[in-house]
């Protein structure tokens, strides 16, 4: 397993968990995406800021859930069906039921702080799960782990399916390495996009949420199939020259688009339109693009991924919490807005690495 590990894959995981701390501090000062604390800049000074968040928000749980298509491959292959369904279990479904019982209502808390809310954290907690809880946020970003697990149990059957009979696996691998069926599946996401989301944008409810859940269901299945064949591997690689050049002019369009939206508001909300259309497009390249330069420049092993590869999850299981704290300590103070950003950043890290040290690699039982 050591031999066939994509230790690029690892990286880009990793990457994409450790980006979550600079996103969502930034969040608060756009109007993009599911912040608990909003102060919006409408003028030249949220430029910075969009920078962070525009390239992350169109693609980075698209690629998560790639990743985490390949991770299920591997799982699966080591596991039995029965073994593998534990698995989810344990590693999916209870963080799932912990983080929105016990850190969602924490994460809310300085949101409620911030309206007004005199009371402590204790006298909270009901107000967070009674009808208001749609209001704070509900699972927050625990979100993935409810999709990761209905993903995992549906496409269970698939899965076992094509490990009894590998033979389907690889007439599919073959299939895809065929001329140019490698863009079967980019461009069902592309379709997919351009057709659901304007109508689906979200809130990532899993009912009803067809856009986020027809895309990431097959993203997911594509990292599968992925993972199962170097072919497909090279043959995807091979992409990225025209992806990079792509996701390079659509990028450019992105940041413009939404600095307009900003800063002139209504009167270019037509532009948003774009956006939709072309998202599955932005995702899709920039998804090739990353797996080029990770597969050129990461593929290695090393004691630093080793270690980031074991709090890459709790990293993100914990994370929004001192972010929203340092968010709300620092959010009215007399400084500067970017001075703001940057202590929340490294506050966060520091204190989501030091929970990590103290409380899970000091007491996990398999420390080396």
């Amino acid at each position: 397993m050591e031999k066939e590990r994509l230790y690029y894959i690892d990286w880009l995981r990793v990457m994409v968990v450790l980006s979550l701390i600079p996103y969502h501090s930034a969040l608060p000062y756009t109007e993009l995406g599911d912040i608990y604390i909003r102060t919006p800049l409408h003028d030249i000074r949220v430029l910075p800021f969009l920078f962070i968040t525009v390239p992350l928000r169109s693609f980075f749980m698209t690629l998560l859930f790639f990743v985490s298509g390949i991770a299920t491959y591997y799982s699966f292959k080591y596991r039995t069906k029965n073994e593998y369904i534990v698995e989810r279990f344990r590693k999916i479904f209870i963080p799932l039921a912990i983080g929105t019982v016990m850190i969602s209502p924490i994460q809310a808390y300085f949101k409620a702080l911030y309206e007004g809310f005199s009371g402590s954290i204790i006298e909270f907690v009901p107000e967070f799960f009674s009808s208001k809880i749609d209001y704070y946020l509900g699972y927050a970003h625990f979100w993935y782990l409810l999709y990761l697990f209905v993903f995992s149990l549906l496409c269970l059957p698939l899965f076992s399916n094509w490990f009894k009979n590998q033979a389907k696996l690889i007439k599919l691998s073959q299939l895809l390495c065929k001329g140019n069926n490698i863009y079967i599946p980019i461009l069902f996401i592309i379709i997919a996009e351009m057709i659901l989301r304007p109508f689906f944008p979200g809130p990532q409810t899993l009912i009803g949420d067809w856009a986020n859940d027809i895309v990431y269901l097959c993203v997911f299945i594509y990292g599968f199939v992925y993972a199962s064949d170097k072919k497909i591997q090279e043959r995807v690689n091979k992409l990225a020259n025209s992806s990079k050049v792509v996701f390079s002019v659509l990028l450019i369009m992105y940041i413009s688009i939404e600095y307009l939206l900003m800063t002139e508001g209504e009167t270019v909300s037509f532009l948003a339109i774009i956006l939709d259309l072309s998202k599955g497009l932005y995702e899709c390249t920039a998804i090739i693009v990353l797996l080029w330069l990770g597969k050129k420049y990461l593929n290695k092993k090393s004691p630093v991924l080793s270690y980031l590869n074991k709090a890459s999850f709790p990293f993100y299981i914990v994370h929004f919490v001192p972010v929203c704290m340092f968010t709300y300590l620092f959010v009215n103070a007399n400084i500067n807005v970017y001075a703001k950003y940057m202590l929340v950043v490294l506050l966060a890290y520091l204190l989501t690495f030091f929970f990590y040290e103290m409380f899970i690699r000091r007491f996990s039982p398999d420390k080396k």
